[in-house]
């Protein structure tokens, strides 16, 4: 069986019997296969939607990760974000914290607003960027500046080089071939892997937004990483980083 019909089959069956019954129908079709074993991990990214998430029951779901939303824009703060933040780290869950990224809104600001609800603990996942967002007035050059500003100095500030989100079609139109260096987080919910240029990486694949997750009553975007826990620590905030407290500042959270 090829990895992209088996990654397939296996989000089928996680959309309709939950996490468990599709990470143990992997290991199987693994095996049937007569592959070499390959190590893969399960994760989610949730944000208000999910609401309250019973972490502790995420966790005996056999989920290794989570990306938090944290912020959006240069005010909005995800209502949910210091619980799951919070929690997620207790339960022994590789957290991460991504921003949705406007292009219409000043970069110095949105960075800002990152750096002051967000604190990177050693071990936690890099900062991820949210590039999603159509602003039809804006060139793409520009647009492209304004991300690799963001990128830059988030690196700056916690000493690990943030991942670029996006899904197929944005990334093919807006992304494709111009972050060398960079990995990528890919949404592609056909029944195929992401497709990207031959001088980018990928490490997430965010196989579909419906996925089932004991812990959480709503449907929950679930997720690949290509590697084992050794290799996801590669794209983590070293040991030797000391990420400062952000500072206490007023922000609005998001109401829907």
């Amino acid at each position: 069986m090829r990895f992209p019909s088996m990654f397939s089959f296996l989000r089928k069956v996680a959309r309709h019997a939950g996490v468990a019954a599709a990470l143990f129908t992997f290991c199987v079709a693994l095996l049937s296969a007569g592959n070499d074993p390959v190590s893969f991990l399960h994760g989610i990214d949730v944000s208000r939607y999910q609401r309250e998430v019973n972490w502790e029951h995420v966790k005996d779901s056999n989920i290794n990760f989570a990306f938090v939303k944290a912020t959006e824009g240069d005010f909005m703060k995800d209502p949910y974000f210091d619980r799951n933040w919070e929690l997620s780290r207790q339960h022994g869950i590789k957290r991460g914290a991504y921003h949705y990224y406007q292009p219409w809104v000043s970069v110095e600001k949105q960075v800002a607003h990152f750096k002051n609800t967000v604190t990177l603990l050693p071990g936690d996942l890099a900062p991820v960027l949210d590039v999603e967002a159509y602003a039809s007035d804006i060139p793409d050059a520009q647009m492209r500046s304004g991300i690799r500003q963001w990128l830059t100095e988030v690196e700056k500030h916690y000493g690990v080089k943030p991942i670029i989100y996006s899904y197929q079609k944005f990334y093919d139109s807006k992304l494709r071939g111009y972050f060398p260096g960079y990995h990528f987080w890919i949404a592609r919910y056909q029944n195929a892997e992401p497709s990207i240029h031959p001088g980018d990486k990928m490490a997430f694949w965010q196989y579909s937004e419906k996925g089932i997750v004991r812990g959480i009553d709503a449907p929950v975007d679930v997720n690949w990483f290509y590697g084992d826990l050794e290799a996801l620590s590669a794209y983590c905030v070293p040991a030797t980083k000391a990420v400062p407290a952000p500072a206490t500042t007023q922000v609005m959270a998001q109401s829907n």
